[in-house]
């Protein structure tokens, strides 16, 4: 679910002058993503052993880049948006030790919970 919030707020904003055509696309891509995904995994689940080492290294390459891809995603651009072009430059002391301490405690509980799950 945040995955989708932080990659539609993302594609939201975005203004295409001349080409009328590009949000149509980005619109379709967002909303086949998952269904595609999920009757990809519909097909597969009667040959799919999870235990097999093809299985073991499919998951842990495909693991590693969406955590790559979710850590840029929240870094750079939601994260480095909001600090180094938003009205925290101008708020006060409090307001911006506020925002450090918030995103601290984020990336504890994701921590937290990646360590339960």
């Amino acid at each position: 679910m945040f995955e989708g919030l932080a990659l539609g707020s993302r594609i939201a904003p975005l203004h295409f002058d001349r080409q009328f055509w590009r949000p149509y696309i980005w619109a379709g891509a967002y909303a086949i993503t998952t269904p595609t995904g999920m009757a990809i995994g519909l097909v597969i689940r009667t040959t799919y052993d999870p235990n097999s080492q093809t299985a073991l290294i499919s998951a842990g390459v495909f693991d590693s880049l969406s955590a790559g891809l979710l850590i840029y995603t929240s870094l750079v651009t939601l994260i480095a948006d909001d600090f180094f072009h938003g009205e925290i430059l101008t708020a006060s002391t409090w307001r911006i030790v506020f925002a450090f301490s918030m995103v601290a405690l984020d990336a504890g509980l994701m921590s937290l919970l990646d360590r339960w799950a």
